[in-house]
């Protein structure tokens, strides 16, 4: 097992749903000598698994469609994968993690963040146990009682000790460094002590030159102050020319990408014929990918361009504003069949050309993640939260695991595949960042499967005259 040549021939398959956690994983593995596949979800895992088997499986808890202990018992009770040995990935913040692992019947825990000699020497002894053929085939079942529930265990015994050390490592490895916080702790107290000794000593010596320290204290304020007018000046213009570099590469790419979309369909359009189907397939996915990185610039630049835009109070008419955004989605989506209902909503002050994004790109979502039902309904509405007024938008489309809703408005952050449903994962980043211009605040609640509604605060207009 120690021999490089021998290690080369060993598969590892990772489910990471983070591509930045999953490709240092890789490259971990990667520089053992191991070869890597990457899945991202339990959906496409195991999927992969089917198709061909690794050697061994690390897999994240937290996952969207299938998460890490589904995926577990997925492969546990399939006969051709059942031996197969897996590494969960987690944080290990409940013992009620440790239950979920022995109940899907996983081999061992590996928590974040993982050290890279620790995580190889697991994977080395699980493949060491598994090539040696030391998986027990008897399984044990015994019940449980945890903070009022029962917990039903059916696994090998092997498996259970296993997990149960991997568990007890990492609660070791957590006291160690616990340990020597306390002990840095207690070093630096005894520093602080004796420098406070040293300070005590010194202060009857220091009211005599007290004057002329406040005067020093004075002239490095006022030295202070200069330098931070200077660097608020040269970040300014830092930014400008970042802002003015940002517009000159997205103009550079653009014109690229606008000659490789044309390009395409020119080709497309004059030599299909001839082309295999496979060609054809080919060329269609450049001409589609062409256009999705056109429209992630553009998301980039009217996100990074945000900030300067100024935020110009009026008062608007939110009621008239949602049905003309409304009218047009309707044209734009001429055969479906969307029920949108408008509540009474009533005026607010800001921005009107900001606030108009903020509502269509919302509707626009709820008419894009709607798609797929027979009769979709979206409500626009206002409510009273607690004494606060709350504009929402509901709909009855897919929704999405409230797990990861702090992932919603993260730039780049996607809760659905792009196979499942297109988009950047900017919109939403875009939509908070006016909202908390306006000094609002948004927030989300969902389904899977039962839809998903978007709450956000702005502030209210003054109420109107009353007629005499």
């Amino acid at each position: 097992m120690n021999s490089t040549s021998s290690r080369r021939r060993l598969e590892v398959l990772i489910a990471e749903d983070s591509p930045t956690q999953a490709a240092h994983l890789k490259n971990l593995l990667e520089g053992q000598d191991f070869d890597v596949i990457t899945t991202r979800d339990g959906k496409e895992a195991l999927e992969t698994l089917r198709r061909h088997k690794p050697s061994l499986v690390i897999a994240d808890i937290l996952m969207p469609v299938m998460d890490g202990y589904e995926l577990c018992r997925r492969i546990r009770a399939d006969a051709s994968l059942a031996d197969l040995p897996l590494i969960l990935l987690t944080a290990l913040s409940d013992p009620g993690d440790v239950f979920k692992g022995l109940e899907c019947g996983a081999d061992n825990f590996l928590t974040k963040p993982y050290d890279p000699a620790n995580l190889v020497a697991r994977i080395e002894f699980l493949l060491a146990n598994a090539h040696l053929g030391n998986r027990e085939k008897v399984q044990t079942s015994m019940e449980i009682f945890l903070a009022g529930r029962k917990h039903v265990i059916t696994s090998d015994r092997a498996q259970i000790l296993n997990l149960l050390l991997s568990t007890y490592e990492a609660a070791v490895q957590k006291n160690h460094e616990l340990a020597q916080a306390q002990d840095e702790l207690t070093r630096l107290n005894a520093q602080l002590e004796g420098k406070v000794l040293e300070r005590t000593a010194s202060l009857a010596a220091e009211i005599v030159e007290r004057k002329r320290a406040e005067a020093e204290v004075r002239k490095l304020n006022e030295e202070l102050e200069l330098r931070v007018r200077e660097r608020t000046t040269e970040l300014e213009a830092a930014n400008r020319e970042l802002e003015a570099f940002s517009y000159s590469v997205s103009h550079d790419l653009r014109s690229p990408l606008r000659a490789v979309d044309i390009f395409s369909k020119d080709l497309r359009e004059g030599f299909s014929p001839q082309m295999s189907s496979e060609a054809q397939q080919l060329l269609n996915r450049v001409i589609s990918n062409a256009g999705r990185m056109t429209q992630l610039i553009d998301d980039l630049l009217r996100f990074s361009h945000l900030n300067r835009h100024p935020v110009s109070k009026q008062l608007i008419d939110v009621g008239t504003m949602v049905r003309d955004i409304s009218e047009e989605l309707r044209r734009e989506h001429p055969g479906r069949a969307v029920d949108v209902r408008l509540d009474d909503l009533p005026d607010s002050i800001g921005d009107r050309s900001l606030l108009t994004q903020v509502f269509a790109n919302l509707l626009a979502n709820a008419f894009k993640f709607t798609r797929h039902k027979e009769k979709a309904v979206i409500e626009v509405g206002y409510k009273q939260v607690e004494g606060e007024g709350v504009y929402f938008v509901r709909d009855n489309g897919a929704g999405f695991d409230m797990r990861y809703a702090e992932n919603l408005f993260g730039v780049f952050q996607r809760v659905h595949s792009q196979e499942e449903f297109e988009g950047t994962g900017v919109g939403l980043s875009i939509v908070r960042r006016i909202i908390q211009r306006h000094g609002g605040r948004i927030w989300a609640s969902a389904e899977v499967g039962k839809g998903a509604t978007f709450f956000f605060t702005l502030p209210p207009a003054p109420p109107r005259p009353s007629r005499a």
